[in-house]
C-alpha cells in the first residue's frame, strides 16, 4: 500500500479528522472502490505514520456517516453508495469541489424545475396556489426583517413540485434537497439578491395561477440562470 503520510501536525484539524478526510478522498476518487476491503488498522497506521488510535477514530467517523461498514471477523469494507446516500451527507459528497458540484446542481435544476413549473401551471389546484402564496408571503416577511430566506424560498419551489403532480420529479427533488440547502445558504449571502428572487417568485406564481405553462417555464429558467450567474456557477 502506498505511503499516505502527508498529515500536518500544526494549525490543522486533529489527526483522526485528517485521516478521515484523506480516506474520504480516496473513496471519492475510486482508489478504494465500493465493496472493497480496506487495509487493516495496523496497515493504515503504518502508512499514515501514526498510532492506531487516530486511525480507529477516523474509521468510526466514516462508519457513522455510512461510508464504510465493519464485517465482524473479517474487516472494514467500503459501502456501495447510491447517489441519495452521498447527497444525504452533502459535506462528504462535495467537500473537495463545491463549485463544480453546485454548478452541476444548477444544470439539473434547470432541467427539472422548468418542467415542474410548466406542469404545475397545467395541474395546480386552488390549494396548491394557496401553499405557494403562503411561501411567497413568508419570503416577503423574511426579506423585510432581514432574516435568512432560504427556507421560505425552498418552500416555494417545493410547492411547485407538489403541484406538478409528477411523483418522479418530486422524488428527484427530494434527493437534491440537502444540496439545495447548501446552494440557498450561499445565495442568501449575496447582498441585494433576495429582492430579485422574491420578484421572480411572485411572477412565477402569477403565471402558474393563470395556467400559463409556457411563461411559467420561461420565468423559472430565467430565475435559475440569473441565480447561477450571480453566484458564478458557470462552466
Amino acid at each position: 500500500m502506498q505511503n499516505m503520510n502527508n498529515l500536518s501536525r500544526q494549525n490543522s484539524p486533529s489527526l483522526y479528522q485528517q485521516i478521515a478526510g484523506q480516506l474520504r478522498r480516496y473513496i471519492i476518487e475510486g482508489k478504494f472502490k465500493a465493496g472493497e476491503k480496506l487495509p487493516s488498522e495496523r496497515e493504515l497506521a503504518r502508512s499514515f505514520g501514526v498510532s492506531r488510535i487516530p486511525v480507529r477514530e477516523a474509521l468510526k467517523t466514516l462508519e457513522f456517516i455510512g461510508i464504510v461498514e465493519y464485517v465482524r471477523g473479517d474487516g472494514i469494507y467500503v459501502r456501495t453508495l447510491s447517489m441519495k446516500d452521498l447527497l444525504s451527507h452533502v459535506e462528504f459528497a462535495v467537500q473537495d469541489n463545491v463549485l463544480k458540484t453546485l454548478t452541476d446542481l444548477f444544470e439539473v435544476r434547470e432541467s427539472i424545475e422548468v418542467k415542474a413549473a410548466q406542469l404545475a401551471a397545467m395541474c395546480r389546484t386552488d390549494e396548491d396556489i394557496e401553499t405557494m402564496q403562503i411561501a411567497v408571503l413568508d419570503m416577503e416577511r423574511d426579506v423585510k426583517m432581514g432574516r435568512n430566506h432560504k427556507q421560505s424560498s425552498l418552500d416555494f419551489h417545493n410547492a411547485i413540485f407538489k403541484a406538478c403532480n409528477n411523483i418522479l420529479l418530486c422524488r428527484i427533488n427530494d434527493v437534491l434537497v440537502d444540496l439545495q440547502h447548501l446552494s440557498r445558504q450561499r445565495s442568501s449571502e449575496v447582498p441585494g439578491r433576495e429582492e430579485i428572487s422574491l420578484d421572480y417568485h411572485r411572477r412565477i406564481l402569477e403565471m402558474i395561477r393563470e395556467q400559463n405553462a409556457k411563461k411559467a417555464g420561461e420565468l423559472m429558467l430565467e430565475h435559475l440562470q440569473y441565480t447561477r450567474n450571480t453566484l458564478g456557477y458557470t462552466k
